[in-house]
């Protein structure tokens, strides 16, 4: 039923397994995070992110998804009269509205709107993560339809799902969590090396336990384990670096920065030469191609917004 993104019975035969933590790792994190922190993905977002990564569904099928969800059925009917798809005359039916978004548009508001549920937090730090995932996931749809276009859609959630165990750190051990904040904001270090610091453990980590639990495919699980690994030659292109160099972007334009990030900002401006040559874009295009993502950004977040309202 969950097909490819939950991994399932069938296995791709080119998948390598993902690489499991070790027992005292494992315990350490669950010490500290509790035995049962890690949610049970409910029925409803597992259809939407099977949906969502599911080649052969059609608009029948969102329909149906939609129609079972009143939440989800109203956001989507707001969305459809929003500004970003005005098309003159009010969408009234679900099947109105899945014409006028479109079914790629679909599959990422999907999976947007199923992980904005799954690990809520009211902590002051949670747009701020929230927004980089948001960032993340778009810069990696966008670097997908030029390096592989048929991972379109999973790079979009390998974007959403990069920094999962961040998002869940901050829901069980937000006084903890705030102090990896602090120590990423005055001293200028990664995330992970704060974590590691304060906690022994990161949140890919913990990533790689929510990612197991969920049943996610290695491609996926990847996404999760290895954005802040080095970039292999330029000529071996994955999915998880994708994100990874989305990630960078995201970082280096600020977006979902609070006041005073200032370091972790400029880290990530001068991990950029990395990116660009990984993707293959010159130097002399890094400005535009950096205003482009900008630019995409602004137009696309608010379809991605829990809070999103009608114009």
């Amino acid at each position: 039923m969950l097909g490819k993104l939950f991994g399932g019975k069938k296995k791709e035969p080119s998948a390598e397994p993902v690489p499991t933590l070790s027992s005292g790792l494992r315990s350490t994190i669950f010490n500290v995070i509790g035995s049962n922190a890690i949610p049970t993905m409910p029925s409803a977002a597992q259809k939407a992110f099977q949906l969502a990564t599911d080649p052969n569904a059609d608009a029948r099928d969102f329909v149906e998804v939609i129609e079972s969800d009143e939440s989800l059925s109203g956001r989507v009917i707001k969305i459809a009269n929003s500004v970003y798809f005005d098309r003159g005359k009010r969408s009234e039916t679900i099947e109105e509205c899945v014409t006028v978004i479109g079914i790629n548009e679909l599959r990422c508001l999907l999976n947007a709107t199923s992980l904005s549920q799954l690990v809520p937090s009211k902590h002051i730090a949670r747009p701020q993560l929230w927004g980089n995932d948001i960032a993340t996931a778009i810069f990696a749809r966008h670097l997908a339809l030029r390096i592989m276009p048929q991972k379109e859609g999973l790079a979009f959630l390998g974007g959403l799902m990069h920094d999962i165990g961040k998002l869940l750190l901050l829901q069980r051990i937000p006084e903890e969590y705030g102090i990896v904040l602090q120590a990423v904001k005055s001293r200028g270090i990664s995330f992970v090396e704060a974590e590691e610091q304060q906690l022994a453990f990161n949140h890919c980590e913990v990533g790689i336990l929510i990612a197991e639990k969920w049943k996610f495919s290695p491609e996926l699980t990847d996404a999760i384990r290895l954005h802040h690994s080095p970039f292999p030659s330029p000529e071996t292109k994955t999915l998880a670096h994708i994100v990874k160099a989305a990630d960078c972007i995201a970082h280096a334009l600020g977006i979902g920065h609070q006041q005073g990030f200032t370091a972790l900002r400029n880290r990530a401006t001068e991990e950029l030469a990395e990116v660009w040559n990984y993707l293959g874009i010159s130097s002399s295009d890094a400005k535009q191609e950096l205003q482009n993502f900008s630019r995409a950004f602004e137009l696309e977040k608010d379809l991605y917004s829990p809070q999103r309202t009608e114009h």
